[in-house]
């Protein structure tokens, strides 16, 4: 997923990453819910992320943090809709689910769907507490921070989970303070043995890519516009510190110079 430019320095690729944990938990809960009410064997499939949404007609919701929406695949709400009130499909015979008209029926089984999915969804601890949820009609919001997309296995279509910034400030709050509390996932460990600490330090490697030796006459002749003759060699000595320990071969990649070919000293000829 890219991540966008005015995302950056916070944790906004890990929101998959909670949703994707929580896949097991998610599943069994829609098993459930779908099995009591409308009496469908219904598993999720997948989850899909996307940020920065516009999407308009959605099923706006308000908690006391701020706002969330939820949309559905049309063809899943008439499903959902005929196994409910026990409607006959042969009335929907000739018309794809585009085309047909939308009844009071429906909408009222859309803001049910609506307050019932998205409650089950945000009661998994998601943003540290139970959110109040409620209809917000009047609101006309079009562009989401998030949306988490639900895909069903037994109904064909999914819903979607639209989330303010408010809600994704919130859960990335709640996922650092989970964090904080619980350092203690290495807590039990030893201090960490010499050799890893010794792995993890930080070393600056040097290229001495050209020298030229002077005498110091020469040297005291140097005057500002002078020009000195030099060529690079085939290999060029890498050092930490003083202490040479590769040599290595000058590459250019979109008009950067890369070391490359490395070879420990004590396996090149003299003449290296």
């Amino acid at each position: 997923m890219k991540l966008e430019v005015n995302k950056l320095g916070r944790p906004y690729h890990k929101i998959p990453k909670i949703f994707n944990d929580m896949h097991d938990s998610l599943d069994g809960k829609l098993n459930t819910y779908f099995l009591k009410k409308y009496r469908v064997n219904v598993t999720l499939r997948t989850m899909r992320f996307e940020m920065d949404v516009w999407q308009k007609h959605t099923q706006i919701l308000s908690s006391d943090i701020g706002s969330l929406a939820f949309d559905i695949d049309r063809s899943l709400l008439l499903s959902v809709l005929h196994d409910y009130y026990g409607l006959n499909k042969e009335r929907q015979e000739g018309f794809t689910a585009e085309e047909t008209p939308v009844t009071k029926t429906e909408e009222r089984l859309k803001n049910k769907l609506a307050l019932e999915l998205v409650a089950l969804i945000t009661g998994e601890g998601l943003f540290g507490k139970a959110l109040q949820i409620k209809p917000d009609p009047a609101s006309l919001i079009n562009q989401w921070s998030y949306k988490i997309t639900f895909t069903l296995e037994g109904y064909q279509g999914g819903f979607s989970l639209l989330l303010d910034n408010t809600h994704v400030d919130r859960l990335l709050a709640n996922l650092r303070q989970q964090a904080e509390m619980c350092p203690l996932a290495h807590a039990e460990q030893p201090v960490v043995n010499v050799q890893t600490s010794f792995m993890t330090l930080p070393v600056r490697l040097t290229g001495r890519l050209v020298s030229i030796p002077m005498t110091v006459a020469e040297l005291l002749t140097l005057k500002h516009g002078d020009i000195l003759p030099m060529s690079l060699s085939n290999r060029v000595p890498l050092l930490i510190g003083k202490q040479p320990l590769f040599n290595a071969v000058i590459a250019e990649d979109h008009g950067k110079l890369f070391f490359s070919e490395f070879n420990e000293l004590n396996n090149e000829t003299s003449h290296d």
